[in-house]
C-alpha cells in the first residue's frame, strides 16, 4: 500500500514524495506516466538518523526548482532508498541537463549532501541514484555507536555523551551525573538538574546545595533558595515570595514587599 504524497509547487516545478524502495513494485509509475519527471533514490547511512530531505535544482534552460523540505514534518526517521518524484514542464529540450540537490536533514540541521546531474528526455521520467554522505566528517562518524569527536568516533561517556555517530558533547559536572543508553546526560534517572529551584546533581538526585529543590516562588543562587527577581512575580517578603495584592505585602516582579499606608491598587502599587 503506497504512503499518500507529500508535494509542493515552487517555480513552475512540482515536487512530490514517494514510497520507499521496498513498494516501488506497488507504486512506480511507467515511465511517461507521470510526464517529463526525475525520479530519485536516495541512499544513506541509517546511523545518520534522517527524519527530512531538503530538494533543490536547476535545469539548464529552465528556471531553478526548490528548495522544499520533505515530508513537511519530521514524523519518523527515514529509510535509506526512500524516493521522490521531482515534476518537471513538458516541452523541455531532449538531452538537455538538470542539476539534483539532496540534503538530509536531521533536528532541522544538515547533515548529509548528494547532487547529482542527468540528461532530461521531454515526456520521460529519468532515474536518479543519489548517494547522502555525511555533510562534515568532524561532526559526524559513520558507522559509530558512540558519539563523534573531533572526527573520531568515542565511546559515550560523561565527558563525551552521545550515540549513533552524533557529536559528542560534554556534560555539566555539577548539573548531571552520567550519561544515559540514549545519550543524554542525566542525574540519576532524572533529566539534567535544569529548574531554576536546584543548582546540582547530588546521589542521582537534583539539589539546591545540600537541600532538597527550592520551594515555588524561589530560585537556587549558590546553593541557598532565595526570593528573586527571576522567580517571584509577586513580592519578597525575606525569602519567601508573596502575591503581593496585600495592604501590608504589596509588590511585584520580585522586589521587596512594602506595607501601603491606605491600600494595595489592582496593579500591585499603594496608595
Amino acid at each position: 500500500m503506497m504512503r499518500g504524497p507529500e508535494t509542493a509547487t515552487r517555480g513552475g516545478w512540482k515536487l512530490v514524495l514517494v514510497c520507499a524502495v521496498l513498494l516501488l513494485g506497488a507504486c512506480r509509475d511507467s515511465g511517461t506516466a507521470s510526464g517529463t519527471a526525475l525520479y530519485v533514490t536516495t541512499e544513506f547511512d541509517p546511523t545518520l538518523l534522517l527524519t527530512q530531505v531538503r530538494v533543490r535544482g536547476e535545469v539548464q534552460e529552465g528556471a531553478p526548482f526548490g528548495p522544499h523540505v520533505l515530508p513537511e514534518q519530521p514524523v519518523r526517521v527515514l529509510s535509506s532508498g526512500e524516493t521522490l518524484r521531482v515534476l518537471l514542464e513538458d516541452g523541455v529540450t531532449n538531452g538537455v541537463h538538470a542539476k539534483v540537490y539532496v540534503e538530509g536533514l536531521r533536528d532541522g540541521s544538515v547533515v548529509a549532501r548528494g547532487e547529482s546531474t542527468v540528461q532530461l528526455r521531454d515526456g520521460y521520467e529519468v532515474d536518479v541514484k543519489m548517494r547522502l554522505e555525511a555533510s562534515s566528517p568532524d561532526t559526524f562518524c559513520m558507522g559509530c555507536t558512540g558519539c563523534c569527536k573531533d572526527g573520531v568516533c568515542t565511546p559515550s561517556s560523561r565527558t563525551a555523551c552521545g550515540t549513533g555517530g552524533n557529536t559528542c558533547v560534554t556534560c555539566d559536572p555539577q548539573r548531571t551525573d552520567s550519561c544515559d543508553a540514549r545519550g543524554v546526560c542525566v542525574c540519576g534517572s532524572n533529566p539534567a538538574c535544569s529548574d531554576l529551584t536546584v543548582d546540582r546533581c547530588v546521589g542521582g538526585q537534583c539539589k539546591c546545595g545540600s537541600s532538597g529543590p527550592c520551594a515555588q516562588g524561589q530560585e537556587c543562587v549558590d546553593g541557598t533558595c532565595r526570593c528573586t527577581t527571576n522567580s517571584c512575580s509577586g513580592c519578597c517578603s525575606g525569602n519567601t515570595c508573596e502575591p503581593g495584592n496585600a495592604k501590608d505585602k504589596c509588590g511585584k516582579d520580585g522586589g521587596a514587599c512594602r506595607k501601603c499606608s491606605k491600600s494595595c491598587n489592582a496593579d500591585r502599587s499603594c496608595t
